[in-house]
């Protein structure tokens, strides 16, 4: 990439000053993570009433959010019925992986 489209600076400089940015704030560690998706939701979708599809849908969430919270987990992600679980990434679990099972 020419010079000029980069503020004068080469890719290389920023990806080093990316790099130095992300070693001083990140820091690398085991976690354990659960992906829950409801098999055939889409379809679902379709061919439930909405009343019922939304009821089916909370109590989903509702009870990925309880054993999170049960386990020391944390919510990552909810989006659709897809929800990302994770211990031991926002918060320090020790025995992560015994609470993930």
């Amino acid at each position: 990439i020419p010079a000029a489209l980069t503020g004068g600076q080469t890719v290389t400089s920023n990806a080093t000053k990316a790099r130095s940015l992300l070693d001083k704030w990140l820091k690398r560690k085991i976690v354990s993570v659960l992906f829950a998706d409801i098999s055939g939701f889409n379809d679902l979708s379709t061919k439930m009433p909405m009343e019922q599809l939304l009821a089916m849908h909370s109590t989903y969430v509702t009870v990925l959010e309880d054993v999170g919270k049960a386990t020391k987990g944390t919510v990552q992600s909810l989006v659709g019925d897809r929800v990302i679980l994770s211990w031991n990434a926002a918060s320090s679990v020790a025995a992560h992986a015994t609470e993930a099972r």
